[in-house]
């Protein structure tokens, strides 16, 4: 009897694998293209923050209401001693309103509701701005990380097939398409991170809060 032993040999294709790879890791998810409920969101709870921190708005609201009629009356406390009733002391109280500053006051009242209303309004704008910038430049990033990532993978690709006769190491630097994604993509990450330090100024909070209101946490 004769026995024939089969071997099987297991061939790798590393240039597909990487190929594959490559095709699997830069699906890129899909790019925001409007404003959603959740950014509705975000906007309506940092504009509460910033008018809530905003000196020009509580300055302007204490201004209105009850503070406004605060020194249009005089408060004077007066204490007597009645002498027949072992030496047992009384106070009074003497209020004086000046008619004069009361009719200003009143009149002042409308005006002073439509520059609080102002302040609100000029807080409420410098807010949504900024976070749509800061949306854009977060956008932008991650193009730039997608085409970094495009650029970086398929030149280590075609750096495998030279590597059989080439064998020494790529200089990306001579390569002018990864010196320009390599800026682009520095650009737009310094540019997110300024993004985020104009939005947290506007709301009055530091970029550590901020972002973590944004991300929900």
């Amino acid at each position: 009897m004769i026995i024939l032993a089969v071997t099987v040999v297991s061939i790798s294709f590393p240039t597909i694998a990487s190929e594959k790879k490559l095709e699997a890791s830069n699906k890129l998810e899909p790019l925001q293209t409007k404003m959603t409920q959740r950014d509705f969101k975000i906007i309506e709870q940092l504009v509460a923050i910033a008018q809530r921190k905003s000196a020009s708005v509580q300055e302007t609201k204490a201004s209105v209401g009850l503070n406004a009629f605060l020194d249009i009356a005089t408060i004077v406390l007066s204490q007597s001693q009645d002498f027949s009733s072992e030496g047992e002391h009384n106070f009074s109280f003497n209020i004086t309103i000046d008619p004069i500053k009361l009719l200003v006051t009143i009149e002042k009242q409308p005006l002073m509701q439509a520059r609080l209303n102002e302040a609100k309004s000029q807080k409420r704008v410098a807010v949504v701005k900024n976070y749509v910038a800061y949306l854009l430049a977060c956008q932008a990033a991650k193009i730039a990380a997608y085409r970094m990532q495009k650029l970086t993978t398929t030149t280590s690709i075609a750096s495998f097939h030279s590597q059989a006769t080439y064998p020494e190491s790529v200089n990306y630097l001579t390569n002018p398409d990864y010196v320009a994604a390599a800026t682009q993509m520095l650009s737009t990450n310094t540019g997110e991170q300024v993004a985020l330090e104009e939005l947290a100024a506007s709301v009055g909070l530091s970029p550590q809060a901020t972002i973590a209101i944004i991300n929900g946490r």
